[in-house]
């Protein structure tokens, strides 16, 4: 089970989990119906809006991840997401579902043409996920 901890508060917001997206391919999440998690459709989009996912019971979350993205050349975005303090404790179990760390991720042949060329150079997942730890947590 993944507990989302203990609130830490600031002077902007407070975050039981910050705005991020995940690594890899796809995000499989069960929660316990306690509401909290939040998505942005427009990750790009300033200001950013936030809309509550609501919780169903015995329904699973499926967040794209950053790899599908680069795989598929943008068709399918990365979920951005974060989860809010709602005064309750609130737990939910994660599958992480990602490539073997040799895989190559490159754009999908179907997803790509003449006029909409890879938007993403190849990388193999392994390199790209300690990458992506390196730098959110190398501060």
């Amino acid at each position: 089970m993944d507990y989302m901890g203990e609130v830490i508060s600031s002077d902007l917001e407070t975050y039981g989990a910050s705005a991020h997206s995940d690594y890899g391919m796809v995000t499989l999440l069960l929660t316990d119906g306690v509401p909290g998690l939040q998505v942005c459709r427009d990750k790009s989009g300033q200001p950013r809006v936030w809309e509550d996912v609501p919780g169903i019971r015995g329904a699973f979350i499926v967040n794209i991840g950053d790899m599908m993205e680069r795989w598929s050349n943008g068709l399918f975005r990365s979920t951005l997401h974060r989860v809010m303090p709602v005064g309750k404790e609130r737990y939910s179990v994660v599958f992480f579902l990602d490539p073997n760390p040799d895989c190559n991720v490159e754009c999908l042949e179907s997803c790509c043409s003449k006029t909409c060329p890879p938007r993403f150079p190849p990388i193999l997942a392994g390199d790209y996920i300690k990458e992506r730890f390196r730098l959110t947590y190398d501060s």
